[in-house]
């Protein structure tokens, strides 16, 4: 089991990494064709409605991390009959939800009107609205495959059929670009987009999971179980939006629809980068879930603190290219007449950090199904940080509005939530790991400040100056983790999983 968990993380995550660098090169080819065709008002009506509909989505939440967690077992155990029997069920579940968010998306078209201050039409707002609804409804009707893809740890087939398609897909929008410049035509791709990628997606998750197709008997399951735990991750994800999915709603709101224009270039970058990470986070859950039903809770805390080292060096790392390295690549991508202040960038930069050093306490608890734990939490971060971003946006606009998401989760769930797992998880005292994310801070702000110096002078904004920024912060950050950490436990024992990882795969 522990061979197969490695083999399989080790091939989500390489082909992860190749879907998603193809992504991105598309994707950043897509974005300049996009403004130079069309303007920033739709790349802004872009954003906000994406950022309408994943909010809308919320009801969904709670169900993908129930449903992924309630197939673990049966997945470990290879009970196809009980896997075939909730699939069934989680399907009629997920096709429910699709209506019910087509009744509520319909029902907040009058209100449009007070949310965008723009100037395009009414009624092709509204036009494009109906059209982002019906995209975001048809992935419903294949997210139950893709949870067992997930809980099988075989992700990778998603990432290639999605890696393929939105190479048709990119291509289909620069036709649509240079021919037409219609931004209705730009949508109408994306949802032919989605339903060739959910045909696919259902060929593929039959062909490798053959006994889907069988109509087996139905086998009586715990679904009480399965929906307070839907109900409880419900609760925590309702204010996981409302933390990472109203910005660009209340940027729109407070500042313009042209800021969330320039604010969604800013965001396409961060999350083509959290986006890699997410592969590998994405690989390990379904390996921590499925070593979670051996109750080896000493490997599992092994493992976590391993975790926590890699993902602060990681948020270090990225924040500090961020800060450093946003404004001189969005003149030599798209043009100066993009950029945002410095400020804005460092909160860009904050909330990225914020978000990624903590990433693997919410992996693990998600891992282990300790939804009810932390079902109010969220919420109380939510409502927080709704307050703050009006308050500090009527303030400091843009920079007010992103810096309030820190500060509501630096008040809440960054210092509970670990106390949380310790508890329930690793049955320990959580102080040992406040004792490793402070002295990771420490080091944090140490390379931050270092790389600041070291790159002060680099007033020119060119792709040689922006590698050798990169490589500069690469060498302070890997430094003065290596001279602070190599003696640690955590380093042992990343070089111990690396080389067993090796040798399994020189194995296959």
């Amino acid at each position: 089991m522990s061979s197969s968990r490695s083999k399989n993380a080790v091939l989500n995550i390489l082909f992860g990494y190749i879907s998603q660098i193809g992504i991105i090169i598309l994707t950043f080819i897509g974005r300049k064709i996009f403004l130079h065709f069309l303007s920033v008002e739709y790349l802004g009506v872009n954003g906000l409605y994406s950022n309408i509909l994943t909010v809308l989505s919320l009801v969904e939440l709670g169900l993908d991390n129930a449903v992924l967690f309630s197939l673990y077992k049966p997945v470990s155990e290879n009970n196809q009959p009980l896997i075939s029997s909730m699939l069934h069920y989680f399907k009629k579940i997920y096709i429910f939800l699709a209506f019910i968010i087509t009744a509520i998306g319909l029902m907040l078209l009058p209100f449009l009107k007070y949310i965008i201050d723009s100037d395009l039409n009414q009624n092709e707002l509204n036009g494009y609205y109906i059209l982002f609804l019906i995209n975001t409804v048809m992935s419903y009707f294949v997210a139950h495959k893709v949870a067992l893809l997930s809980a099988y740890q075989e992700l990778r087939i998603q990432k290639i059929t999605m890696l393929t398609v939105n190479f048709i897909q990119q291509i289909l929008y620069i036709l649509v670009l240079v021919f037409w410049k219609n931004y209705m035509i730009y949508i109408i791709m994306t949802i032919v987009g989605t339903l060739i990628n959910n045909f696919i997606l259902t060929l593929l998750c039959n062909r490798y999971h053959p006994f889907l197709k069988n109509k087996s008997e139905i086998v009586e399951f715990d679904k009480k179980e399965i929906l307070k735990n839907v109900w409880s991750t419900l609760l925590y994800k309702l204010g996981a939006v409302a933390i990472n999915n109203t910005d660009n709603i209340l940027i729109s709101v407070i500042v313009g629809i042209t800021a969330v224009g320039k604010y969604s270039n800013y965001l396409m970058i961060v999350n083509a980068i959290q986006g890699f990470i997410s592969v590998v986070t994405t690989s390990l859950i379904s390996g921590i879930g499925n070593l979670g039903t051996t109750g080896n809770k000493k490997q599992q805390l092994k493992i976590f603190e391993v975790s926590l080292l890699v993902y602060h060096f990681i948020a270090i790392v990225g924040s500090i290219c961020f800060y450093l390295l946003l404004n001189d690549l969005i003149p030599f991508w798209l043009g100066s007449q993009y950029l945002l202040g410095r400020d804005v960038v460092f909160a860009i930069a904050l909330n990225f950090y914020v978000i990624t050093a903590v990433s693997p306490v919410w992996m693990y608890r998600e891992a282990n199904g300790l939804f009810s734990k932390v079902k109010y939490l969220m919420l109380i971060t939510a409502a927080l940080n709704i307050i703050l971003s009006i308050v500090f946006g009527k303030l400091w606009g843009i920079f007010g509005i992103l810096i309030a998401s820190s500060v509501s989760r630096l008040l809440t769930g960054i210092w509970y939530e670990p106390q949380i797992l310790y508890r329930y998880v690793f049955n320990n005292s959580a102080n040992s790991y406040y004792k490793k994310q402070g002295k990771y801070f420490i080091l944090s702000v140490f390379s931050f400040v270092l790389c600041c110096l070291a790159t002060s002078n680099f007033w020119q904004k060119s792709l040689l100056f922006m590698i050798i920024k990169i490589i500069i912060i690469l060498l302070i950050c890997g430094l003065i983790f290596f001279v602070f950490c190599f003696a640690s436990n955590e380093v042992k024992e990343l070089k111990n999983k690396v080389g067993i990882t090796i040798k399994n795969k020189s194995k296959f």
